[in-house]
């Protein structure tokens, strides 16, 4: 009997501690600590994900005066619906930062990543960019997580997070949807870390 009630006990208590964690990750998810946005940036660093970073990152070049973009070479295509080609999404990015007259001379591609966690992993492996203000685009709701990762990388020195606002353009539904799968990877990247790279080789033996 004492064996059943301390197993309940322990379930009880553990419980506790994950509902716990779950409102505060959900908290930190739907309203991040918000960054001081200074006047200048050496850099504009654009994470994949979204194309609408791309045009946020266009804008926070010239007004922040910056010196390059960085652009994550993400390791993917998209569909092109009127020719039925294939197209590395990264240069999806980059025809919306030509648009924006950015000079393709001023926009460095980095890594070949399949995560967030692959993008901040070989930005850290970037020496150049190291004591320079960097301003990374991302959307809001991503902005948790990636500063998880920038202080795990320990680059989070100089880099600030500046939001899309995109997720106002989402449905309900679609926004939600994005909110908890920011909370399923922030479990497993406590449980696994780089598992991002894990489901990618997962969905590709399935494909």
């Amino acid at each position: 009997m004492r064996f059943i009630l301390f197993v309940f006990s322990t379930i009880g208590f553990v419980s506790i501690i994950f509902l716990f964690f779950s409102i505060v990750t959900f908290s930190n998810i739907i309203n991040p600590s918000k960054d001081i946005i200074k006047n200048n940036y050496n850099i504009v660093v654009i994470l994949s994900g979204n194309p609408d970073r791309a045009l946020t990152a266009a804008n926070m070049y010239f007004s922040k005066n910056a010196e390059m973009i960085l652009l994550s070479k993400e390791n993917s295509v998209v569909k092109n619906h009127f020719t039925g080609n294939l197209t590395p999404t990264y240069e999806v990015y980059l025809d919306l930062l030509s648009s924006k007259n950015i000079e393709r001379k001023n926009i460095l591609l980095f890594g070949n990543n399949r995560s967030t966690y692959d993008e901040l992993r070989e930005l850290a492996n970037i020496n150049f960019i190291k004591n320079k203000n960097i301003l990374i685009i991302t959307d809001q709701y991503h902005h948790y997580r990636v500063r998880m990762l920038l202080d795990y990388f320990e680059i989070s020195e100089g880099v600030d997070l500046y939001p899309t606002t995109s997720s106002l353009n989402q449905s309900n539904k679609k926004y939600f949807q994005n909110i908890f799968l920011e909370y399923m990877k922030i479990i497993l990247f406590y449980s696994f870390n780089d598992y991002d790279n894990f489901i990618s080789l997962y969905h590709k033996d399935e494909k």
